[in-house]
C-alpha cells in the first residue's frame, strides 16, 4: 500500500500539503500495530517535515525530537554506521526505492536494533523533486536469526573439536559437549568473559593479538593454557577463527582446540633423554651473585620432566647488574629447547643493548627469526628484565606480558613492576614502555613466573595481590631464606599445575 502511495504522489505535483500530512497520519493509524515508520523530508534544508508517531517505539523518541534537531538522526545511528547519515540526505536519482540497513541506538533503553530503510523521491520526476519519503522496518530478529544461521553452518563443520564461541567482545556465548568433557566447564560459563577461563597472566593485548591475526590470515592459532574446572591447568594449540555478519562484522568468535595429546610407546624409551636434558636445563640458571649493595638468587620447581621458565643475572659494569626471568608458553622438551636458545644469546644481549627497550627488542627479533613460520608465531615467552644501578639506587624496567614483579620498600610500601609491553616474540614489532623506580637500601625485589598465581580461586589480580600479601611478612629475610620459605609454601600446595619460578634480590 506505501508503495502505490507513493506512486500516487509522484503523478500529482499539485497534491495539497495538508491532505498529505493527513493521509500519512492516518497510513500510521491503519498500521498500527506494526513497528514501521513512515517520514518525509526536504533534503536540501536536511528537515524533517513529518514523521509516524511510531518513531517513539522504534527510536525512543517522539516525532517532535526529530521536528526540532536537525541532527537527530547522527544521534541516533550506532557510531560505526554514522557515516549513512549523510546518505539520507542524498536525493535518490533513480525511480526505485533505494533500501540500505544500519544499526540504531534506542533513546529510551539503549538497546542497539537493526533497521532496513527505503527512500524514495516524491513530488515530481526525480530530477525535479525535492522531497524525499522513508519507510523504515525493524529487522533485528531478522537478523539475530541469519547471524546465528551461519555460525551454527560453521559450528557443524567443526563438531569433533571442543569449541567454545564468543561475541565480538569476547563474552562466552556457546560451547559443545566436547568442550565440557575436555574441560569439565558447562552452562555455568556461559555469559562469562573469556579470560575467566584463560590460566595463567593474561592481558588486553591478547584479545589484539587475535583480531590482529584474523585480519592478516583469516585466524589465529597459538597455544593457549586452558583452566580445567579441577584446578588444573592444560596448553591447547588453539584457532581462533571470526564468523562475519552480512555487513562485514564480526558477531561470534570460534575457539577451536582438540583433546590432551596421545603418547606414543616411543615416549617411554626418551625419558631418560628428556631428565638429561632436565639436568642441562637447571645447571644453566645463574647461581647465587652477592656484591656490593646487591644479593641475588632464584629457585626453579618445573611442574613437568622440562618447563619453560628461566632466570639469569649479569654484572654489566661496577654499578650495574641486569636480571632476567621468562616463561614459555607452553612446557616439555619444546619451551625447554626455546629456553637454551634464549640463554645462549641473552649475555651478549644484555651486555650490548643494557636497557629494556633495546633487550627486549633484540630477543623479540630473535623469536622472530627462528620460530615465525608461515606467517604464523608458533611459540613466545613473557619476560621481565630489570636493570639496578646499586650507586644511584634506581631500577629501571619493562614486563613483556608478565605478572608484575614487586619492590619492598624498608617502610613497607610496594610498588609493582606494571610497564612493558605484549610477550616477546608474539607481534613483528614491539611498542615497550619502560619504567623507573628509586629503592632504599634495605628493599627487596621479587619476580616470580605465573606458576605462583595459577590453581587459586579468584581473579589473576587478586592472585596476584594474595601472593604479594603472602610474601609480606617475609621481606626482611635474605635472599637465600625468602626462596626456601616460597620453596615450603608451594610444596605444600601439592603438585604445580604450572612451572615456578622466582628471583629475589635484596638492594643496600
Amino acid at each position: 500500500m506505501i508503495n502505490g502511495f507513493l506512486e500516487y504522489l509522484r503523478h500529482y505535483k499539485d497534491f495539497a500539503w495538508r491532505e498529505l500530512l493527513d493521509s500519512l497520519e492516518k497510513m500510521n493509524v491503519l498500521f498500527a500495530p506494526r513497528d514501521d515508520v513512515y517520514w518525509l523530508a526536504a533534503p536540501d534544508q536536511r528537515k524533517i517535515l513529518f514523521i509516524s508517531s511510531s518513531c517513539e517505539q522504534l527510536y525512543g523518541l517522539p516525532p517532535a525530537a526529530f521536528y526540532h534537531d536537525t541532527d537527530v538522526w547522527i544521534k541516533l545511528l550506532y557510531p560505526d554506521d554514522r557515516a549513512k547519515a549523510e546518505e539520507k540526505w542524498a536525493f535518490p536519482r533513480e525511480v526505485e526505492a533505494n533500501v540500505q540497513t544500519y544499526r540504531i541506538v534506542n533513546q529510551r533503553d539503549g538497546s542497539v536494533r537493526w533497521v532496513l530503510e527505503r527512500t524514495v523521491p516524491v513530488l515530481g520526476e526525480p530530477e525535479e523533486g525535492k522531497l524525499i519519503s522513508g519507510f523504515v522496518t525493524d529487522i533485528t530478529e531478522a537478523k539475530r536469526n541469519g547471524d546465528e544461521l551461519r555460525l551454527a553452518e560453521q559450528v557443524y563443520a567443526a563438531i569433533e573439536q571442543a569449541m567454545l564461541v564468543t561475541d565480538g567482545e569476547f563474552a562466552v556465548r556457546f560451547i559443545n559437549p566436547a568442550f565440557t568433557k575436555i574441560t569439565g566447564y558447562s552452562a555455568e560459563v556461559i555469559g562469562q568473559p573469556l579470560h575467566t577461563l584463560y590460566a595463567g597472566y593474561y592481558d588486553s593485548w591478547f584479545y589484539e593479538v587475535i583480531k590482529t591475526g584474523i585480519d592478516e590470515g583469516g585466524e589465529w592459532q597459538g597455544r593457549v593454557r586452558w583452566r580445567q574446572k579441577n584446578g588444573s591447568v592444560s596448553v591447547r594449540r588453539t584457532t581462533v577463527r571470526a564468523v562475519y555478519s552480512q555487513e562485514g562484522g564480526i558477531s561470534f568468535y570460534l575457539f577451536l582446540f582438540s583433546g590432551p595429546f596421545r603418547e606414543s610407546p616411543y615416549v617411554e624409551a626418551m625419558k631418560d633423554d628428556l631428565t638429561l636434558a632436565r639436568e642441562v636445563q637447571k645447571r644453566v640458571l645463574s647461581k647465587p651473585l652477592s656484591a656490593n649493595g646487591i644479593g641475588i638468587a632464584g629457585t626453579y620447581i618445573p611442574s613437568q620432566e622440562l618447563g619453560g621458565d628461566m632466570y639469569a643475572w649479569y654484572p654489566i659494569d661496577k654499578q650495574r647488574y641486569g636480571i632476567f626471568l621468562m616463561d614459555v608458553m607452553g612446557h616439555g622438551a619444546a619451551a625447554s629447547l626455546i629456553c637454551m636458545s634464549v640463554r645462549s644469546l641473552l649475555n651478549g644481549i644484555i651486555r650490548k643493548g643494557i636497557v629494556p627497550k633495546e633487550v627486549f627488542r633484540e630477543l623479540n627479533r630473535h623469536m622472530r627469526q627462528l620460530y615465525h613460520e608461515n606467517g604464523r608465531m608458533t611459540y613466545y615467552f613473557t619476560a621481565v628484565y630489570v636493570l639496578v644501578d646499586v650507586e644511584e639506587r634506581v631500577i629501571e624496567y619493562a614486563s613483556a606480558g608478565h605478572p608484575p614483579g614487586f619492590l619492598f620498600q624498608p617502610d613497607g610500601t610496594v610498588a609493582e613492576l606494571d610497564r612493558g609491553c605484549a610477550p616477546i616474540g608474539l607481534l613483528p614489532r614491539l611498542f615497550i614502555e619502560s619504567g623507573q623506580l628509586r629503592y632504599e637500601p634495605g628493599a627487596t625485589l621479587v619476580l616470580y613466573s605465573d606458576g605462583a598465581i595459577e590453581g587459586e580461586v579468584g581473579s589473576v589480580r587478586k592472585n596476584i595481590e594474595a601472593f604479594r600479601d603472602a610474601l609480606a611478612p617475609y621481606v626482611s629475610l635474605d635472599e637465600r631464606a625468602l626462596l626456601a620459605r616460597l620453596r615450603r609454601h608451594f610444596a605444600q600446595k601439592g603438585p604445580l599445575s604450572d612451572d615456578f619460578s622466582a628471583v629475589v634480590a635484596k638492594l643496600g
